[in-house]
């Protein structure tokens, strides 16, 4: 084989190893709910989007398969959510779309959302406070209820703007805009459906690191021994109360082997050895009360249960196709890593 064809196959590799791995990667179909296809670059705007203007992403080293499961609940949540609650209408997005542009005010006192910090400086932080100046946000009225009047201008330089700095399209952030307001519809039914008040239980725990202590325990409460002290010396369940005290929750709030464990306890008796990841759990139901009044963080625990529920049985009803590679994972992380180190001056 001559030179020139040897040369010839390696620039034949070299442009193909470039193809695959510049190419491909962004514009790779890694993601189909239903007849809705996500491109790997698109996954990664949605991602840059959540890290810095939202900050609702747990990390950016590992972000893909986080956002998969983001957009997937964003679907789920636009296509099945009108059976549930009302429909969110194009005006309900606009008025929406505005708030979040800084052009009009939900309440005479506003805070600017995270997503007003997008027409900001490039650099800014969410925890940053969009100003008038960046916002073009319009004066308020002395009447906040009064229908703002925007000026087209404002809001078409506005938007640009905007999304010009989160990297999405109009009919992305739409999108998301649509998805965000029927979660919040949901997280309202569902509140409404938990009430006030309900059946709680208060309990108390001992949290041990092995199954002899676990075992030596039970014996010690089987003799007579008092549950608060024993807590108070054994337990290494530091988040607990004195006691071991963890004080009055719901018993859908436990996982399901506490659940199903304290499901038929009288006041004053104890469960078994629990395992719970490195250690063993003993719990004491110390009090019933048939309908006491939630406190609000358990009104909100309740409701997320609701809505984790609704988003798992819908999900499982949609044609879902994950078809994200390492490869295609990895282009996204670094791609996300780099776009927000680069906007935070890196």
């Amino acid at each position: 084989m001559g030179v020139v064809a040897v040369l010839a196959i390696a620039g034949l590799l070299i442009l193909s190893g470039l193809y695959v791995t510049k190419y491909l990667p962004p514009r790779a179909r890694v993601l189909t709910v239903e007849d809705h296809s996500y491109q790997a670059r698109q996954i990664a705007d949605r991602a840059v989007y959540l890290a810095f203007f939202e900050g609702s992403v747990s990390g950016i080293g590992d972000i893909a398969r986080e956002i998969l499961d983001h957009v997937i609940e964003e679907e789920a949540l636009r296509r099945v959510g009108a059976t549930t609650v009302d429909a969110v209408t194009p005006a309900d997005i606009e008025r929406e779309l505005n708030l979040d542009l800084g052009l009009i005010e939900d309440d005479p006192s506003p805070t600017a959302t995270p997503e007003a910090t997008a027409t900001a400086d490039p650099s800014a932080t969410a925890e940053g406070t969009a100003t008038a100046e960046a916002t073009g946000t319009a004066e308020a009225t002395a009447d906040p209820t009064a229908e703002a009047t925007i000026d087209p201008q404002a809001f078409a330089d506005a938007l640009t703007t905007f999304l010009r700095n989160t990297g999405l399209s109009r009919a992305e952030y739409e999108a998301i805009i649509e998805a965000r307001l029927y979660r919040q519809r949901l997280r309202d039914h569902f509140k409404a459906e938990v009430g006030s008040s309900g059946v709680q239980v208060r309990l108390q725990r001992i949290r041990v690191s092995t199954q002899l202590a676990a075992d030596q325990t039970i014996a010690a409460l089987e003799a007579g021994g008092d549950f608060a002290l024993l807590a108070d010396e054994q337990s290494v369940a530091t988040e607990d109360g004195e006691g071991g005290e963890i004080g009055w929750t719901a018993g859908v709030l436990q996982s399901d082997d506490v659940q199903a464990a304290i499901a038929d306890l009288e006041p004053g008796q104890w469960t078994a050895p629990i395992t719970s990841g490195l250690f063993f759990e003993i719990y004491l139901v110390a009090e019933v009360a048939e309908d006491r009044a939630y406190e609000t963080a358990i009104v909100t625990s309740l409701t997320r249960v609701r809505l984790d529920d609704w988003l798992a049985t819908t999900i499982a009803s949609l044609d879902v196709d994950e078809d994200l590679s390492a490869d295609e994972e990895s282009w996204i992380n670094d791609r996300v890593l780099a776009d927000v180190t680069s906007r935070l001056g890196g």
